[in-house]
């Protein structure tokens, strides 16, 4: 499975049981933010800003999330995935109920993320399958994270090009693999984008004075979602900031960030990025 294969080799190419980079203090001295969600004009500009889109739709978790830690000893990596499986809990994305599980959610604290991407864009480019030459091109530009995405189009029921799920029959009245829609609507698509794995890589350097949840909040909120950091000085404040390096900086998810995640995944992903960030930011708005 190329998710494994990439792990795999990414545990080769970092320096194992490496400390992590952290002057925080205690896991416990952690204050919940207490701030207003913002109305609906702001609630709008923060979806517009941080959605990135897959072929015109937002895509997302369908299959149980199994988040695993590279680069990291031990006991940090299981207290990030423990935060990363408990922020996908709350959001009601699916998640394992068995472990050890296959990992489909994989952070990477490595000593340089542009190296290694530059090193899988050269050498194995089959561990971007997907992405255009433009989006691997933004993930080599300066900057202390990177994250993507591997997504599979399927129809309404789950099922992907040219088989139902769980099935190996091809066609029967071709070579082409088909798309079978089950219905047909003007106003939502008959498809969606489903994540099969996310990766999110964040420079060593870059983790000094974070906790671990910081560091936690932030990849659940790169991986669980198709997301980018907002333009610094943007109207609603949120974890994909943390590593702006600001004196004051997010010391979790959010209350922006956690309705987005739960407004994403209370829908189904059948329609629309643009009417999808709209509803998105009407949940957001009242507080759902």
């Amino acid at each position: 499975m190329i998710v494994m294969r990439f792990l795999l080799s990414a545990l080769l190419a970092i320096v194992p049981g490496t400390a992590f980079a952290q002057t925080a203090a205690d896991q416990n001295d952690i204050v919940i933010r207490d701030r207003a969600l913002p109305d609906r004009k702001a609630a709008e500009a923060y979806v517009a800003n941080i959605s990135l889109r897959s072929d015109g739709q937002l895509a997302r978790f369908h299959q149980p999330v199994c988040p695993s830690v590279v680069g990291l000893p031990a006991e940090h990596a299981a207290i990030v995935e423990r935060r990363i499986l408990a922020d996908a809990t709350a959001a009601k994305a699916p998640v394992t109920k068995k472990l050890p599980c296959t990992p489909n959610l994989i952070v990477i604290i490595a000593t340089s993320g542009r190296d290694l991407v530059s090193d899988m864009k050269t050498s194995r480019p089959g561990w971007l399958t997907g992405l255009s030459i433009a989006d691997i091109d933004a993930l080599t530009a300066e900057g202390p994270a990177r994250a993507w995405s591997i997504t599979s189009l399927r129809n309404e029921d789950g099922e992907g090009i040219g088989q139902p799920r769980g099935s190996s029959q091809r066609d029967p009245l071709g070579d082409a693999p088909a798309f079978r829609v089950r219905s047909a609507s003007i106003v939502r698509q008959p498809n969606r984008q489903d994540v099969e794995a996310s990766f999110v890589v964040i420079d060593r350097a870059a983790t000094v004075g974070l906790s671990l949840r910081q560091v936690a909040d932030y990849a659940a909120m790169r991986g669980l979602a198709h997301t980018r950091p907002p333009a610094s000085g943007g109207p609603v404040d949120t974890i994909l900031s943390v590593l702006d390096g600001a004196a004051t900086r997010p010391r979790e998810l959010t209350a922006s960030d956690s309705a987005y995640l739960r407004a994403l995944y209370a829908r189904d992903g059948l329609d629309s990025a643009v009417a999808e960030r709209n509803a998105i930011a009407r949940r957001i708005a009242k507080g759902k």
